[in-house]
């Protein structure tokens, strides 16, 4: 009787595996192909061959996402997510929305809660594994794509997923691609501490790179008064920051915004974060960001005009459209 228990356990364990595998390949085959924007991570297990691991720009979603969620007690360990996308430029699938209804329609990935959380706090963003987390490759591949991502003190180019989607939101890793435009943040100027006056620089000066990761000539655009970069507080902030001033007014860029790079060129711009330009406000209080808590921390994204308010320009089929965020950042200079 034993016997048969182990035989048909042993059994079940095959069929499930065999079905595991056929989902796989049906997916792989016949799925809806999209990009995901990641940074690996952690290259290399010794006991499972190279891979890299990947944490994905939808692999935090901030609480202000989620919807049809009335209790903490329906985010326990392993609840499943769905993770509403839409297509933006290059064929990258952003994040609308997330909740713990299946989507009637439209693209739409299915996450499972690695953690429980007991409170849900808009400082803390609710973290969502994919089932896409590793992507195993050649011995010594690991270690390749890792360099070319770069490191946190230079430029970094994104990596870019292929992810086949099948029934269900299930995805599966087909291969990736290297962003075309690379990005990187320095600190260039620290603001002095505890100095009596009050109209020296509070905040610091951070250099954003951007860099042209391709093979071909590759263009951005700067528009006037740094309005091609907007400067956005992270999900877990306490407040939501905006700037206190808009300097920027609609219209059209112009041939005079447009920067050529060739392969492997780059450009740098200075933010002064010290400026007026830069005040952020909320509530009605105004502030440098170096003089907020340790929590309130910001990104400079970049982004250009749309593609089809560049359709008059002389490099018009060369220029870079969608959005590259940077490192996270406190006003003070800390560079995550």
């Amino acid at each position: 009787m034993k016997k048969s228990f182990v035989i048909l356990a042993v059994i079940l364990q095959l069929i499930v595996l065999a079905y595991m595998a056929g989902e796989r390949e049906y997916i792989l085959r016949y799925g809806k192909v999209i990009h995901l924007r990641t940074a690996p991570i952690d290259p290399r297990d010794m006991f499972r061959g190279d891979y890299v691991r990947l944490n994905y720009e939808i692999s935090r979603i901030p609480v202000s996402r989620l919807k049809g969620v009335d209790s903490v007690g329906e985010l326990k360990k392993g609840a499943i997510i769905y993770v509403s996308l839409q297509e933006g430029p290059n064929g990258l699938y952003e994040l609308v929305q997330a909740g713990t209804e299946k989507p009637a329609n439209g693209m739409y990935l299915a996450g499972r809660l690695p953690y429980r959380y007991r409170t849900l706090q808009v400082s803390n963003p609710v973290w969502i594994n994919y089932g896409i987390e590793a992507y195993f490759v050649e011995q010594g591949k690991g270690r390749a794509i890792e360099k070319r991502r770069g490191n946190r003190t230079d430029e970094q180019i994104p990596l870019e997923m292929e992810i086949a989607v099948g029934p269900g939101g299930k995805a599966v890793i087909r291969g990736y691609r290297w962003s075309p435009l690379g990005i990187g943040l320095t600190l260039l100027r620290n603001p002095r501490r505890n100095q009596p006056d009050q109209e020296a620089p509070r905040s610091a000066t951070i250099q954003l790179t951007l860099a042209n990761a391709s093979d071909k000539p590759l263009a951005i655009v700067n528009l006037p008064d740094f309005c091609s970069f907007a400067l956005e507080p992270v999900p877990w902030a306490k407040k939501q920051w905006k700037l206190a001033h808009k300097p920027c007014e609609a219209g059209l860029p112009s041939d005079v915004d447009v920067i050529t790079l060739a392969p492997g060129q780059h450009k740098r711009f200075d933010f002064d974060f010290s400026t007026d330009r830069w005040l952020v406000e909320s509530s009605g209080q105004v502030n440098q960001i170096g003089t907020l808590e340790g929590s309130e921390q910001f990104r400079l994204v970049y982004r250009p005009p749309d593609g089809k308010d560049c359709l008059h320009l002389s490099q018009k089929d060369i220029i870079w459209h969608g959005y590259m965020a940077s490192r996270v950042f406190h006003g003070r200079g800390q560079i995550d």
